[in-house]
């Protein structure tokens, strides 16, 4: 198997495969630079425990220049557990909020664009938070900047923190298991709910996201039930492309939710006047 990300390979197999992949790649006059053991993949430091078949992924070097750009402004700040303010929302500017002047305004664009790079392979965790620092991107107010300089000193007191792989697997068939989760109209400008899930393969997360939903839902459980539905649109797409790698996948896939109504809804086929429309869903 050979994944490509723009001209960075990562070549998985054993050492006589990847030996005639190299020298086939070669033969067409690629440019190599070859690598034993990848320990380095898209900024992303790879470190392998063979004999425990751990493997840990993090982004030292995103983390260094978060650390380098913004540390005079987060030395003073708090401890925090938790990499948001609870509950925290971004009002856009209006006439009541002032802009932040032009030089902060470009250091948030550039915090939040790193620390959605950090998001998108390592730290599932800051994905609620830097979703909501997104929605203001173009006119970030005081507060938003603010909570920025939080979220970027929680990124630097828990800068060890990573992904923990250990994909155990002693069967024919790989499981996926996903658990899905939503707000209900959360957003104070446009009532929209946020849709937040995670999928594990062989207990190893592969796949998350927190976004918001596309429409207005007039009940917590067609909130619950979308966020649902985002998830398995996830999972077929990851369920076929392993199926194209030649890998068995254990099926019926688990949908974890945590919303009675959503999943009463899953699991009939019947709808009244108010869900009539949720069988396209």
């Amino acid at each position: 198997m050979i994944g490509i990300y723009v001209d960075d390979c990562l070549v998985i197999g054993n050492d006589e495969e990847i030996d005639d992949v190299i020298d086939g790649l070669k033969k067409h006059n690629f440019g190599l630079k070859v690598e034993d053991f990848s320990t380095d993949y898209l900024s992303c430091k790879i470190h392998m425990n063979r004999e425990k078949r751990l493997l840990f992924v993090k982004q030292p070097h995103l983390i260094k220049d978060l650390e380098i750009k913004f540390k005079e402004e987060v030395n003073n700040l708090s401890v925090y557990t938790t990499p948001g303010t609870p509950r925290f929302k971004v009002v856009k500017t209006n006439n009541f909020v002032e802009k932040i002047e032009l030089e902060k305004q470009s250091r948030y664009r550039s915090g939040v664009g790193m620390l959605l790079y950090l998001i998108k392979y390592s730290r599932p965790d800051l994905a609620n938070v830097v979703r909501e620092l997104s929605k203001c991107i173009d006119e970030p107010n005081l507060a938003a900047y603010k909570e920025m300089l939080r979220t970027i000193k929680f990124v630097l007191d828990t800068k060890d923190y990573c992904l923990k792989m250990n994909p155990i697997h002693d069967g024919e068939t790989w499981d996926l298991v996903s658990y899905s989760d939503s707000d209900w109209a959360g957003d104070p400008e446009n009532r929209v709910s946020v849709t937040g899930f995670i999928i594990y393969l062989l207990g190893a997360p592969i796949c998350w996201r927190s976004k918001g939903q596309k429409g207005v839902t007039l009940s917590s459980s067609k909130a619950e039930y979308v966020a649902m539905s985002e998830a398995v649109k996830e999972i077929r797409f990851i369920y076929y492309l392993l199926k194209g790698m030649g890998i068995e996948v254990k099926i019926p896939t688990i949908v974890r939710s945590d919303n009675v109504g959503a999943v009463f809804m899953a699991e009939n086929s019947s709808s009244g006047a108010r869900t009539r429309h949720i069988d396209t869903q």
